[in-house]
């Protein structure tokens, strides 16, 4: 049978598939297109960033804005300046980042400008209109383009309709941040009395912000305001442009940055910053950065180390430098030891005098970290694996049925065959000062490195062992107390007794026992790392026994070739004090205080100069010199205070039966006695005496 087709059918037919053809090319391949753009985008393909960039820029209209929108707008930094990947300081790194598609590659500064400026010039006036021109007027800042970053800003004010008030009211208040970190006080205050004019009493936190930087410009104003000021650069001389800086105070560090950061900016495109009108205190930098400006660097900082102290009317320059990040060589990628011994090598640093070993051994939900082995002259060092079984790391916990219980792969540390550990070095120059360490943010090959994962093998899991991973702690003990009993050489089960002895006592919180001595002077005099020793040296001292106490601490300074952790020095001071032998604890107080930036015994130094010399004016100085900075929102004594309030006192008494007082009242103090303190206090004529004493008596 034959099939006619007229020519009109055929014509019919050639124009819808032309029709169909052009549909597909206009409406359908571009949808395609652009779906598979935005998945290669979010899943971060090599060349996803590229393939979005070219539907960017063919597309139009909505197409083009939502585009934008979503894939900039919507994770983008606007003026807070919280808005980094990580925060950095105070020998802390906290990740920030909140986005919607992790693994999508970074826009660069001009990629965002470009597309920026044309949402700002054709998109839709909404919600995201405004971040739009804040994170615009953000890469503006980074560049120096400070009038760019005003204009932008107040011309997306000038286009918000009318009931958006609030909004602009914001970019207002955006403008006037802009202009007072410029310097720019003037014009700053000129918005300030615009928004000042227009209240509005539902938006407290707005009205808020307007109040903090009307009193953040006062303070600028006077002639007695401090100021902070400095660059961020890498070592090798790279300006660090479009860094957050943060003056924090010892107050706020212990909590994640908000956006009300009283002291906050951008470094500029050399690099550099300045904060005017810092009211006193003590403060640390943080600084925040994108991963790409933290991958392979690292901002050396040891906690409780950079603190900046102002008493008003200093002009501070405090600069800060990335160095890279120390390479590591063995063990790494998982290595499995079995012998008796680990050597730890890493690529030299030029100018460290010597390095300390860092480790980590995995527990429930995260990490454990702790000191190896501190000043370590070369580049490797090799250990027994004793050493390592003989680290101390504190105390997790873990849940077992409805019960928290300490956590067993702590206690076992790294004599847990099945856990897989880390490992760190930090370098540090001749004065201690920290130059560089391994551990930070590495994000790519060429930054990558071996990885610096091991196990341990060596040691076998014993029964008690294995009833320790069980959460039956009490019998876990038990069993390695009869081990021992059983072999007096079983190191392992000893470091273990004393572990469950130690923590016990500290959850029921009392100090250890008679019963638990024997186990612990005898892993003191068998340990070479001498890390039983300051339990000991607190046992004896609690129990008023001197020359145990004088003899345990001279073996913790022998295991430390001298240089004993400013903790144990302290408290050994105190324990001077405490049998009147203060020129002794006032040299161990001396020493301790010099390697302690917490400032946390300086009331105990400062006692003890006074009663050996009445000298308050040296008191003072060294007051203002180690002061002890507030935690938490906690208010700690005001050492130099307290010191001109025993100056003035004494200038109003007879200068000598005043300090024979004072020296007799110390006394009382130094023996911790709070009985005697308590009578002492009761009968007490000087108030200023009284103040001082009672804040040395509370130092812990």
């Amino acid at each position: 049978m034959r099939l006619k087709i007229k020519v009109k059918h055929l014509f019919a037919i050639a124009v819808a598939l032309c029709a169909s053809v052009l549909f597909l090319q206009a409406f359908v391949m571009p949808r395609i297109e652009i779906a598979m753009a935005k998945k290669h985008f979010e899943q971060g393909t090599p060349d996803g960033k590229e393939e979005l960039i070219r539907v960017l820029d063919a597309s139009s209209g909505n197409d083009k804005w939502a585009l934008i929108r979503d894939y900039m707008i919507e994770n983008g930094s606007d003026l807070s300046l919280i808005r980094f990947d990580v925060i950095a300081g105070d020998g802390t790194y906290q990740s920030s980042t909140t986005t919607s598609f992790p693994n999508a590659p970074r826009w660069t500064g001009e990629e965002k400008i470009k597309y920026l400026e044309a949402y700002i010039e054709g998109g839709p006036i909404d919600g995201y209109y405004v971040r739009a021109a804040k994170q615009l007027a953000y890469e503006y800042v980074t560049r120096s383009r400070t009038e760019d970053a005003v204009r932008v800003l107040e011309r997306t004010e000038q286009k918000l309709p009318g009931h958006v008030e609030d909004q602009g009211r914001e970019l207002k208040l955006a403008r006037a941040r802009i202009y007072a970190d410029a310097g720019q006080l003037d014009a700053a205050e000129r918005l300030l009395t615009e928004l000042s004019g227009t209240p509005q009493p539902r938006n407290t936190y707005l009205n808020g912000n307007i109040a903090a930087l009307q009193a953040r410009i006062t303070a600028q104003r006077q002639e007695s305001a401090s100021s902070v000021s400095g660059a961020v650069t890498r070592s090798d001389g790279t300006p660090m442009a479009g860094i957050g800086v943060y003056l924090r105070s010892s107050r706020d560090v212990y909590h994640s940055l908000i956006e009300s950061e009283p002291y906050q900016t951008l470094t500029d495109s050399e690099g550099k910053f300045a904060f005017k009108g810092v009211a006193p205190g003590s403060y640390a930098l943080y600084i925040g950065l994108n991963f790409e400006q933290i991958d392979g660097w690292t901002l050396p900082a040891s906690h409780d180390e950079e603190w900046i102290d102002l008493r008003g009317g200093e002009h501070l320059t405090r600069n800060m430098t990335l160095q890279r990040l120390i390479q590591l060589r063995s063990p790494v990628d998982q290595q499995v030891i079995t012998g008796k011994t680990v050597t730890f090598e890493w690529e030299p640093v030029e100018g460290a005098a010597y390095y300390t070993l860092n480790g980590t051994f995995p527990i429930e939900n995260g990490t454990v970290g702790h000191t190896i082995k501190d000043h370590i002259r070369s580049h490797s060092i090799e250990l027994p694996i004793e050493t390592l079984y003989s680290v101390v790391s504190g105390y997790s916990y873990k849940k077992f049925g409805d019960k928290q219980i300490p956590d067993p792969s702590n206690l076992l540390g790294y004599a847990d065959p099945s856990s897989r550990f880390s490992w760190s070095v930090e370098a540090r120059d001749a004065d201690g000062k920290l130059l560089t360490r391994s551990d930070g943010y590495r994000l790519n090959e060429q930054t990558m490195g071996p990885l610096p994962f091991f196990y341990l093998k060596e040691h076998t899991l014993t029964e008690p062992d294995r009833l320790l991973l069980e959460g039956r702690t009490d019998e876990a003990l038990q069993e390695y107390k009869a081990n021992y009993e059983r072999n007096g050489q079983d190191s392992h089960s000893l470091r273990m007794i004393v572990k469950l002895l130690e923590i016990s006592a500290f959850i029921d919180k009392r100090p250890l026992d008679a019963a638990s001595l024997p186990y612990l002077v005898k892993l003191a005099n068998t340990d070479p790392t001498g890390n039983a020793l300051p339990s000991l040296i607190s046992y004896y001292g609690s129990i008023g026994e001197w020359a145990q106490a004088d003899r345990y601490y001279g073996m913790l300074n022998e295991a430390r070739q001298g240089k004993v952790e400013s903790y144990p020095q302290a408290q050994y001071g105190r324990l001077l004090l405490k049998q009147g032998r203060v020129r002794e604890g006032e040299e161990q107080l001396r020493q301790a205080q010099a390697n302690d930036p917490s400032n946390r015994f300086i009331g105990d130094y400062i006692a003890s100069v006074i009663y050996l010399s009445a000298a308050l004016d040296k008191a003072e100085e060294l007051a203002l010199l180690y002061p002890e900075r507030s935690y938490y929102d906690s208010s700690n004594p005001d050492w130099s205070k307290l010191v001109r309030g025993l100056k003035e006192e004494s200038e109003d008494s007879n200068d000598k039966t005043y300090f024979d007082a004072l020296k007799e009242a110390l006394l009382v103090c130094f023996s911790e006695d709070k009985k005697r303190i308590e009578d002492w206090m009761s009968e007490a004529k000087f108030p200023a005496m009284k103040a001082f004493i009672s804040a040395v008596s509370d130092v812990d």
